[in-house]
């Protein structure tokens, strides 16, 4: 893992933590959210924030989704 951050907006929590694939082949970006009692529009209106922040650095964002 080379960084992690954490937060809160809208009544959910998130974490989030950058790290590498391979020996410099991709980077990964795992977010994690814990649910609150928040308005679920919130994740959607932040993931989007992260997407377009990953594409401003010239990166390609993939999705895999993880549920427990």
């Amino acid at each position: 893992m080379v960084g992690k951050a954490s937060g809160s907006a809208g009544g959910h929590g998130f974490s989030w933590e950058l790290r590498r694939i391979g020996a410099g082949i991709a980077w990964c970006v795992d977010v994690t959210v814990r649910l609150g009692a928040g308005p679920l529009a919130m994740l959607g209106a932040l993931l989007h924030h992260h997407r377009q922040a990953i594409r401003e650095q010239g990166l390609i964002p993939v999705t895999v989704e993880r549920f427990a």
